[in-house]
């Protein structure tokens, strides 16, 4: 009996064979290894690689009913010392991090596992979160009882961020604790800014100390995200709406001052930044799948060449991660979220984005750059970018008094179509490789 090998699965076998200088990658990339390692089911949720260095991944697992994530991380021997020192430090903190040996047969190869509270980026505001944070949030905590008591995860990327839904009374509060202090975009000064100008926002929670610490809160809103709805009738009218505030946002002053989070241009738009998240694009994915590697080069320079040319439009305040879930939906009204990057670029960019956004969902199933059609509306090859949420969109924008260049927003959702082809590996989606083609078929389609 022949037993066939899942395209993601033969290509992560092959990236542990030519990645020898992590021994321990094969455990942390595969479900079933994993697990058995830990002794118990966990699923991967999220994975930082860096090829030849280190490799971090999220997990989650089931406990007491309810989900519960980790985190595990193998990087090369010569460096495995850090990771019994940081083991060293956890447990002198009272966590429970652990160091794991997957292969008898090489003592070299280390695995380091904890828990959400053993991230050594995230302990510290975590612990600050715990010991005050809650309180001034005006949420209730059980002296001693753990922080995720009462809370669940909604998302959590290993030394990045953790986002809790939590409740204070009978609403439900979503709370975002990241390992660096809030940027300029989150501060209560700037958002109230962007609230007189017309921008639609939720309410803010956090006080300076907590912003000081990473912590961002605000109160649970909506039905869910435009990402997450279909294409009824209400998602059309949320799609137009969400234009109108994006219109609004894209009118607001970009120089606020000199010290302003929005004086100097977004980063990825300064040319330096650009070049240099395509290149970093580019050796990734010649890192995953080695046969990319020339469509990858074409697009970086094709993008690098068709980006850095005059711009033809004013600079504006731009969101700069602008998606359809980055858009909450509730009966006819909207709120925009997640404004760390917020600075000064070109409409565009966020139009390109969103469009991006909207049809990298599509290629899940496996479709190739040359469906003649997509289902769910999405749109032909060679269609400009973006399907029916983005057109709606667009119109929205156009009637709140946005104007843009279609050639420009097909460039900027290359663009992100570019730098977000790794992420179904990153995200481990089970048919990776191909929709990492289709990410770079597509962009090509949207690039003279």
């Amino acid at each position: 009996m022949i037993t066939l090998v899942p395209a993601s699965m033969q290509a992560e076998r092959a990236l542990a064979r030519r990645d020898a200088a992590l021994p321990g990658l094969p455990w942390l990339l595969d479900n079933g290894r994993l697990s058995e390692l830990l002794g118990e089911t966990v699923r991967v949720t999220r994975v930082r690689y860096k090829p030849g260095t280190s490799l971090l991944v999220s997990f989650r697992r089931r406990r007491n009913g309810s989900f519960d994530y980790g985190w595990a991380m193998t990087r090369t021997p010569a460096s495995s010392g850090k990771l019994l020192e940081r083991e060293h430090t956890v447990r002198s903190h009272g966590g429970d991090m652990r160091i794991l040996r997957p292969d008898p047969g090489d003592p070299e190869a280390l695995v380091a596992v904890g828990g959400v509270e053993d991230d050594w980026a995230l302990h510290r505001n975590l612990t600050w979160l715990k010991k005050y944070g809650i309180e001034r949030l005006g949420l209730h905590h059980r002296p001693g009882a753990a922080l995720l008591a009462g809370s669940s995860v909604l998302r959590y990327k290993p030394e990045r961020r953790l986002v809790l839904l939590s409740h204070k009374a009978s609403t439900a509060v979503v709370i975002k604790a990241a390992a660096k202090p809030a940027s300029p975009g989150q501060q209560t000064q700037f958002l109230n800014r962007l609230r007189h100008h017309g921008v639609p926002l939720l309410p803010q929670l956090a006080d300076a100390e907590c912003l000081g610490h990473g912590i961002t809160a605000s109160t649970a809103w909506g039905t869910g995200d435009l990402a997450a709805r279909g294409n009824s009738t209400g998602t059309r009218t949320a799609a137009y709406t969400a234009g109108q505030a994006l219109a609004a946002l894209h009118r607001v002053p970009a120089a606020v001052d000199v010290s302003g989070p929005v004086a100097e241009p977004a980063a990825g738009h300064r040319c330096e930044d650009l070049a240099a998240q395509l290149k970093a694009t580019r050796t990734m994915v010649s890192a995953l799948l080695p046969e990319l590697e020339p469509l990858a080069r074409e697009l970086e320079t094709r993008l690098t060449a068709l980006l850095l040319a005059r711009p033809r439009t004013a600079p504006v305040l731009v969101h700069g991660d602008f998606s359809p879930d980055q858009v909450l939906v509730g009966d006819s009204e909207v709120r925009l979220i997640d404004f760390d990057r917020t600075a000064s670029g070109f409409a565009e960019a966020d139009l390109g984005s969103f469009a991006a956004a909207e049809e990298a969902v599509l290629p899940a199933a496996g479709r190739s750059p040359s469906s003649e059609a997509l289902p769910d509306g999405g749109a032909p090859a060679g269609a400009a970018a973006g399907g029916p949420k983005t057109a709606l969109l667009a119109e929205g924008y156009v009637d709140a008094g946005g104007r843009f260049s279609q050639a420009a927003v097909d460039a900027w959702a290359a663009y992100r179509l570019f730098n977000s082809s790794v992420d179904p590996f990153r995200d481990r989606s089970p048919e990776w490789a191909a929709d990492m083609s289709w990410h770079l078929g597509r962009a090509k389609e949207l690039v003279p």
